[in-house]
C-alpha cells in the first residue's frame, strides 16, 4: 500500500509540473489579461450594468431560429459610430440575465460611466448590423445600476432599395439549333472581377421560351446577410446536366451591370467548348 501511495504520489507530482509547464509555453493573451483584471476589479465591477432581457408577447411567437442576442451601450445621446461597449449571446433562453461593464468596453481608453443607453436585440443572422426582422429594446440608465430589465419589444423594419437588376435575355438565333432537348438556364450574378467561390447570388429557370423578362437581385442572394449592390457580373448559361458549372456544349452569355439598372439586355451568344 506504501509503494502505491508513493506512486500515486509522484504522478500527481509529475501531472502538475506538466500543467504548470503547459501554462508557461501557452501564456494568457495581454488582452485577455486585461479583460479579466477588469471583471475581477471592485471598482470597475460596481460600475456594471446587469438585469435581465424579457421578450414581449406579441414578439414571442416571432423569435427567429438560432437567433443571437448583442447587447450594445453607448453614451447617452450617442446614436452612430463604435458602441461604448458589446456583448454577444448564443443559445439564448428567456428570461436571460445579462451583465454589461468596463470589462467589455471597444477601445481602450473609453470610460463606462455616466448616463448609457443600453439596446439589447435579437439578431437572426449574427450580423451586429440591425436587419428586418430582428427584434430589440432600448432604455437609458446610470451606469452601475442593476436589475435594469430590457424588454425586445420592437421589430426592426428597414426599406431596402430595389437594387435588382430587371430586363431581358435573348437567345442568339444561330445557337438556337444547338439546344438540347431538355435543359436548364442558370441565371448567375457575381460581384464584378470575381470569377470563383459562391455566387452573390442565382435563379434557376427550367425551359424558358426566348426573348424571357427576368429579375434578380436582394431576394436571390446566396449568403444570409449578404447584400446585392454595387457592380455585378451576370452570366446566363442553358445548361444539359442540371450542373451549374459550366459544360461542353452549355450556350452563355455575360454582361457587366450595376445593382439598380433596369431594361438591360442579355444575349446568349456562346457555345461552350465550340
Amino acid at each position: 500500500m506504501k509503494n502505491l501511495a508513493l506512486l500515486i504520489s509522484t504522478l500527481v507530482v509529475f501531472t502538475s509540473l506538466g500543467c504548470e509547464k503547459k501554462m508557461k509555453e501557452h501564456p494568457l493573451p495581454e488582452s485577455l489579461k486585461q479583460k479579466l483584471i477588469k471583471q475581477n476589479d471592485p471598482a470597475l465591477k460596481a460600475k456594471e450594468i446587469s438585469g435581465t432581457v424579457t421578450v414581449d408577447k406579441a414578439h414571442a411567437s416571432s423569435i427567429p431560429k438560432n437567433a443571437k442576442l448583442f447587447i450594445f451601450a453607448r453614451p447617452e445621446g450617442v446614436e452612430g459610430g463604435p458602441p461604448l461597449a458589446v456583448k454577444r449571446h448564443s443559445l439564448v433562453e428567456f428570461p436571460f440575465q445579462y451583465t454589461i461593464g468596463p470589462a467589455d468596453v471597444m477601445l481602450e481608453g473609453n470610460s463606462f460611466e455616466g448616463r448609457v443607453t443600453l439596446t439589447a436585440r435579437l439578431d437572426q443572422d449574427g450580423n451586429a448590423k440591425a436587419s428586418s426582422g430582428d427584434i430589440e429594446g432600448t432604455l437609458t440608465v446610470e451606469a452601475g445600476s442593476k436589475n435594469v430589465d430590457l424588454v425586445l419589444n420592437k421589430k426592426i423594419e428597414i426599406a431596402v432599395a430595389d437594387n435588382s437588376v430587371t430586363g431581358t435575355l435573348r437567345l442568339d438565333p444561330e445557337l438556337a439549333k444547338n439546344l438540347p432537348d431538355t435543359w436548364k438556364l442558370f441565371l448567375i450574378a457575381r460581384p464584378a472581377g470575381v470569377e470563383r467561390g459562391m455566387p452573390l447570388a442565382v435563379i434557376l429557370l427550367d425551359s424558358i421560351a426566348f426573348p424571357y423578362p427576368f429579375r434578380i437581385g436582394q431576394e436571390n442572394v446566396m449568403m444570409p446577410g449578404t447584400t446585392f449592390e454595387g457592380d455585378v457580373t451576370l452570366t446566363a448559361r442553358i445548361d444539359q446536366d442540371g450542373d451549374a458549372r459550366a459544360g461542353p456544349g452549355d450556350i452563355e452569355g455575360m454582361l457587366s451591370v450595376q445593382a439598380g439598372d433596369k431594361d438591360v439586355e442579355l444575349t446568349l451568344n456562346r457555345l461552350v467548348g465550340g
